[in-house]
């Protein structure tokens, strides 16, 4: 494969050509290649959001190195482990001041010169480089590296085009920046398709309602954030998504009904992993689509419950959820130096809990560490107290997490609600939906959930809220 180069992109309302933006990523590879040579060694880069990034992005996929993607946020390039010491530093022009924090960290910082357009560039050979290192979300600790060789990356993620029902010249819209696992995949889906690429402003619900109306885009990888305030905002022209809209977070089921009654499109839960990738999609017909399950499996890709995938539980128990698939991970670290993978027979365990239907629907339980036993002795799912929060009228979305006070271990929840909502109702909501002991001792009521730069719920910052709650 080779030849693709760099997709359209249309960015805050603004089409890039897909020409213009080959020609900038051909520049930057030439330059990257010339200034650190053939080693084998990682080389990382800084991902701003972007048409440029993209540019950027695709160009360095084409290098024989590995490339490792960081957001422009410093506090995430502190990871477990550490990024070795001497690793070349990519950055855009508009980025240099990063340079010293870079230097900080003990990375040798390449400052690139100004993107050029003039002249005709030979596609680049988009994703046929070493590989790509993403991250874990960090949301309970240091982000820890993922290594995916990229041959490996770039055959499921045509998998899961196809499993979407896309095809060629299809295009994606996206609210995340490619210097995650969920922005990148779908910057790979829309170059192997030669499709556009689409960047959404979460904080723009005009320009957001105007992309998503552009026939170009067929797919849509959503946040339920944007999905439920698209659900909700007065409208300024006509209800149109693309007929294939993914979100990854789960949704209530309030969320759920006001977009398909709003937009007439369900949206489709899918379940991924950074060391899996996808793992399951709601591929039902239109009028099929659930809001309680993540869908079925991929093709290629098999899924067992139970405490070792030897011993399933039957189907419609909770345990486990092991993992099969052609898209693991090629190990946890940096190339050349990766972690070995703990699988058990070829099977990945991951850390989720969930039951496998007998229509061979998968169903999520939450993390294996979300059920903690409290200083009553008690054991508490936490992933349970936050759907029975989400199922609030007014909820927008609730992290429910475990807070060491004096007193002993105990959980709270902060909640992001729609304007209205007290403390009191929703106490009142949950003590007829939860027991006693099952409810959270603290509650914060936030306009807008503590996040990571890639859009998850902080939960250290969430833990942290809610302890200075409890402890004053």
């Amino acid at each position: 494969m080779s030849g693709l180069g760099v997709p359209d992109v249309v960015d805050r309302g603004r089409r890039r050509s897909g020409d213009e933006l080959n020609a900038m990523a051909a520049g930057w590879r030439a330059g990257v290649r010339e200034a650190l040579g053939e080693g084998e060694r990682a080389v990382a880069v800084v991902v701003p959001g972007g048409a440029e990034a993209v540019a950027l992005v695709v160009g360095l996929s084409a290098l024989p190195q590995p490339m490792i993607l960081l957001s422009p946020d410093v506090r995430a390039w502190r990871t477990e482990p550490a990024i070795p010491a001497g690793t070349a530093l990519v950055l855009l022009p508009a980025l240099a001041a990063l340079a010293g924090k870079a230097e900080r960290l003990g990375l040798v910082p390449v400052v690139l010169p100004e993107g050029s357009t003039r002249g005709a560039a030979p596609p680049v050979d988009a994703f046929s480089g070493g590989g790509v290192v993403l991250f874990t979300s960090g949301s309970s600790g240091r982000p820890k590296p993922i290594f995916h060789r990229m041959d490996s990356i770039r055959s499921w993620v045509r998998g899961r085009a196809r499993a979407m029902g896309l095809g060629p010249g299809d295009g994606v819209a996206i609210g995340t920046s490619p210097a995650y696992s969920q922005g990148f995949t779908h910057l790979m889906t829309a170059t192997l398709l030669g499709g556009a690429l689409g960047l959404l402003d979460p904080r723009d619900h005009r320009l957001a309602l105007a992309m998503l109306a552009d026939p170009a885009f067929r797919c849509w990888r959503a946040t339920p954030h944007l999905v439920d305030a698209l659900a909700r905002c007065v409208l300024t022209g006509p209800a149109i998504v693309p007929p294939v809209c993914i979100v990854s977070t789960p949704i209530t089921k309030e969320v759920f009904g006001a977009f398909r009654d709003r937009f007439g499109v369900g949206l489709r839960q899918a379940y991924n992993t950074t060391e899996t990738g996808t793992i399951t999609l709601d591929d039902s017909p239109a009028d099929q689509i659930q809001p309680d399950t993540v869908g079925r499996p991929l093709p290629g890709v098999e899924v067992r419950i139970g405490d070792h995938p030897s011993r399933p539980v039957a189907r419609g128990g909770e345990g486990q959820i092991w993992v099969r698939t052609p898209g693991l991970m090629a190990g946890y670290g940096f190339p050349p130096r990766l972690d070995r993978r703990d699988e058990v027979d070829g099977w990945w365990p991951t850390q989720d809990l969930g039951t496998l239907r007998a229509d061979g629907h998968v169903v999520l339980g939450g993390r294996r560490d979300d059920a903690i036993r409290t200083r009553d002795n008690h054991t508490v799912n936490l992933a349970h107290v936050a759907a029975r929060l989400c199922e609030v009228d007014g909820v927008v979305d609730a992290a429910v997490v475990p807070v060491d006070t004096p007193a002993g271990r105990s959980f709270g929840a902060v909640v992001e609600h729609a304007p209205g909502l007290t403390v009191s109702e929703l106490r009142g909501r949950l003590s007829a939906a939860l027991p006693a002991w099952s409810q959270p001792r603290a509650l914060a009521l936030v306009a807008a959930l503590p996040r990571l730069p890639n859009g998850k719920p902080d939960r250290l910052g969430c833990a942290t809220l809610l302890a200075e709650r409890l402890s004053g």
